[in-house]
């Protein structure tokens, strides 16, 4: 029977990094689907809300975020990780929980949340923590 999990001596915890990468990767899912117009339930309306709570809480303390943040030494973009990429994220979490609580949204901030969706698209992708966990197959 093969069992995949993590090396005994790459396991770690989880951290609040790892938890606003995955946060910010679903704020990104739902203002997409906000964007192609995907109807949002109360269920769905309720955590998105929570969502972006979360995030802007945990984005108190964005230095300790960037110091453990790092870019993919295998990228060959010359992607920098400052204080922009960390008001986007601010900006997102705001747009889409204005969007929750029902503000209408026009043509200009619909472009806004696009171009905002992009820039941080641009980057996710080439983030990674600083130790991350490989798996492995155990026999």
């Amino acid at each position: 029977m093969l069992r995949l999990g993590s090396n005994l001596f790459q396991m770690r915890s989880v951290r609040n990094d790892d938890i606003l990468l995955s946060r910010l990767k679903l704020m990104v899912v739902m203002a997409r689907a906000y964007l192609q117009e995907a109807s949002l339930g109360k269920t769905s309306i309720r955590s998105v809300v929570r969502n972006a709570g979360h995030i802007s809480h945990l984005l108190m303390n964005w230095n300790a975020h960037l110091s453990k943040l790092q870019i993919n030494s295998q990228t060959k973009k010359n992607i920098d990780i400052d204080h922009i990429f960390y008001q986007r994220i601010k900006l997102l979490a705001i747009m889409v929980k204005s969007i929750a609580q029902g503000n209408p949204l026009g043509t200009r901030r619909r472009a806004a949340l696009q171009n905002n969706i992009d820039y941080i698209c641009e980057i996710l992708p080439h983030l990674q923590p600083l130790h991350q966990t490989v798996l492995t197959v155990v026999k």
